[in-house]
């Protein structure tokens, strides 16, 4: 298992912020080899020996860091320190994690160049601020430092983005309402639209189609999810592509003319009718694509990847010379 561990060396020193990659939990503080060194010599990152058979051999016997098995809080005597019990947790929402107090920073630095290395190019994760239990209590060295966290420290709850997945997940996002012109019924009954040139309008209820937003908070943090309609998307189901509009279409009217083109772009021509197709019928698919956004109280934002909900329409498609309706 790997784990951020700081071992201090006696004498002074002043450090800049070093960029880590750490799992939470911890393990038996014997053995084990440094795997990476900061400035003056310190080792920033320590792997647990492991067993012959590549075992990391952890022992850890709870999920909050820095604990054992009597359920408290204590040095990680590979710092330097004294074996020691402390606090698991501060006032103001920090957790033990066997060297310092752990806590996200806020609010969160830039991401790339402006960030100053912090984020070491990555664009997940957050940033968590290193500070001693006490004043004048070791490890000073590290006190103030930034570290970058895939996952939130054990005890420290969901990052920002993890929120935003939570908040996401709160929201129940619209499904097209398909409508349709030509819309008539045939005789036997089905529904129908024609071959071109006439052309197939496509639309769905502009209700469905607005931006929905959700919070989800944990630990003091907060983020904010915005889900946006891009696009409304139609599959002909005569095997042509899809189309798509950037609104929700318009609703025909009987103003706008048998013939008309959709002033919004969303219509399509059927080449030739279904006769052949099973059933003499397509079925079309309506989609609402989303573009998904979040932000949140510390200065942390981003994007979740798009989604698409989408709702069918069977139909069959004439020619405009046998179009008998009832």
């Amino acid at each position: 298992m790997r784990r951020l561990i700081v071992a201090l060396a006696a004498l002074a020193l002043t450090l800049t912020t070093i960029v880590v990659t750490a799992t939470a939990g911890r393990a038996d503080p014997g053995g084990g080899a440094c795997q990476k060194y900061g400035p003056g010599g310190i080792c920033i990152i320590w792997v647990d020996a492991g067993g012959s058979d590549g075992s990391t051999g952890s022992t850890a016997e709870s999920d909050q860091p820095g604990t054992t098995g009597d359920g408290q809080c204590h040095w990680d005597t590979r710092t330097g320190h004294a074996p020691g019990v402390v606090p698991c947790s501060t006032a103001d929402g920090a957790v033990w994690d066997g060297y310092c107090y752990l806590k996200l920073m806020d609010p969160q630095p830039p991401k790339g160049v402006d960030g100053g290395g912090v984020w070491d190019g990555h664009t997940n994760g957050a940033i968590y601020i290193c500070s001693a239990p006490g004043p004048g209590e070791p490890p000073m060295g590290i006190v103030g430092l930034e570290f970058w966290f895939a996952a939130p420290p054990a005890g420290l709850g969901p990052s920002p983005e993890q929120l935003a997945q939570q908040a996401l997940a709160t929201l129940t996002i619209p499904t097209p309402k398909p409508g349709r012109y030509p819309a008539g019924t045939l005789k036997d009954g089905r529904p129908y639209t024609v071959v071109g040139p006439a052309y197939t309008w496509f639309w769905t209820d502009p209700g469905r189609f607005q931006t929905l937003s959700a919070t989800a908070s944990a630990g003091g943090v907060s983020s904010t999810v915005m889900v946006t309609p891009s696009a409304l998307t139609f599959t002909p189901g005569d095997g042509a592509t899809a189309l798509s509009c950037s609104g929700p279409g318009v609703a025909w009217t009987r103003s706008d003319g048998p013939w008309a083109a959709s002033p919004a772009g969303c219509d399509y021509q059927y080449p030739h009718s279904s006769i052949h197709a099973p059933n003499g019928e397509v079925t079309a698919t309506y989609g609402i694509r989303w573009t998904i956004t979040w932000t949140s109280n510390v200065g942390d934002d981003g994007t979740l990847p798009d989604l698409t909900t989408t709702a069918t329409s069977t139909f069959a498609v004439a020619e405009v010379e046998s179009v008998v309706t009832q």
